[in-house]
């Protein structure tokens, strides 16, 4: 008589797995991608490093206007007379210019690869507008020096490029987030009805690079008033 268990399949004889619960979700493939979270690493190195842009930019003004204000040259240390010492806090611009590039170049980095804008040409706008405006300011403090004048106009013919390039960036994220045609000039009633179907204010969106600007505005702020309490420490 021949063996019954010979007729049986091998899968019958291993017991059924236990059934799924219908409100547990299946399991997840080992080659399946998960789904992408919030970045919360890369937001914070790019929020400190445009805090820091903002410290270091407020270190290189107030730096500049300290040895402006004693005829643009001075000295400290060394074996020689020195005849215009430098202000104290003055130092502070040999390191503020490399923080600044490094954590320009770094808040750059990070934060385009989650979609923030370059800090590159906030930079460049802010750090030649405000040093040009001290060449001109000096320039007319006592009498007329030249040489400070064409000091000021130059940095801010190197300024005015960015200003140009965020302006019309600006300007074209608006256009496209308010759906207006560019080729005309859209009406009053046309305007009112593209800010009521604008999305980009929505609550806690950054989709819109409008939110990126202003938290770098509130940013920077932050980190020139930082500036401005650690210069008057060290001055």
């Amino acid at each position: 008589m021949a063996n019954e268990s010979e007729s049986v399949p091998p899968s019958d004889w291993l017991p059924e797995p236990p059934a799924r619960p219908a409100s547990e979700p299946p399991a997840r493939s080992a080659s399946e991608p998960r789904a992408a979270g919030t970045p919360y690493v890369k937001l914070l190195v790019t929020y400190a490093c445009v805090v820091v842009m903002g410290m270091a930019l407020t270190w290189a003004f107030l730096s500049m206007r300290a040895v402006a204000g004693v005829g643009g040259s001075c000295g400290s240390g060394g074996a020689y007379e020195i005849s215009t010492p430098c202000p104290d806090g003055s130092w502070l611009i040999a390191l503020g210019i490399p923080l600044l590039l490094v954590s320009m170049f770094l808040g750059s980095g990070v934060g385009m690869s989650i979609g923030a804008p370059a800090t590159l040409l906030p930079m460049w706008a802010l750090l030649f507008t405000s040093l040009g405006w001290n060449f001109l300011e000096f320039g007319f403090a006592d009498g007329v020096e030249v040489a400070f004048l064409v000091c000021g106009v130059v940095f801010w013919a190197m300024a005015l490029p960015a200003w140009w390039a965020m302006f019309a960036a600006l300007r074209s994220n608006l256009r496209a987030k308010l759906k207006l045609d560019p080729e005309r000039r859209p009406t009053k009633a046309e305007r009112k009805a593209a800010r009521a179907r604008v999305s980009m204010w929505a609550a806690g969106s950054l989709e819109g690079s409008l939110w990126w600007w202003l938290i770098y505005a509130v940013l920077l702020a932050g980190g020139a008033l930082f500036g401005v309490a650690t210069y008057a420490a060290a001055a």
